[in-house]
């Protein structure tokens, strides 16, 4: 069955929440998600004024999913793709990379006029972004800090 690309309501997000576990959990990412925490992120982004959020379905069986969030800077309106998440066994199929084209079509469609993300800034997750077309900053970089 092809996979269908499409616009996903807050509810789909919710029921697809384990999809997070599951593709945080490998390389590069090592990150053990509990699906309480993944719900959770999953409400925070749905319940974002203008959330957009896009998935790959394979049937009734959503396989991936990308969540853009609204970002207004010096250069415009634009979108911040906070979350892109694919199940394993639909990795590296082009997935990842049509959920990618279809956030930014959307996007597009809504007058945004700039996309940007946060993620490594090298190995196989650096040269994937670099292959649809992202560019690494240069001014840039990601501060954090744990609260105790």
């Amino acid at each position: 069955m092809p996979i269908i690309y499409r616009r996903m309501s807050r509810d789909e997000a919710l029921e697809s929440a384990d999809i997070i576990v599951q593709a945080y959990a490998r390389a590069p990412w090592h990150e053990e998600w509990c699906l309480p925490n993944a719900i959770s992120r999953i409400d925070e982004l749905t319940t974002t004024p203008m959330c957009l959020a896009v998935a790959a379905c394979d049937g009734k069986q959503t396989v991936g999913f990308a969540f853009g969030l609204p970002h207004t800077s010096v250069v415009g309106r634009g979108i911040h793709v906070a979350e892109i998440a694919i199940r394993p066994e639909h990795q590296r199929c082009g997935i990842g990379s049509r959920l990618l084209q279809q956030l930014e079509g959307e996007a597009r469609a809504m007058g945004y006029v700039h996309v940007w993300l946060v993620s490594r800034s090298s190995g196989g997750v650096a040269e994937y972004y670099r292959s649809n077309h992202y560019s690494h900053s240069e001014k840039l970089c990601v501060y954090s800090k744990q609260l105790r």
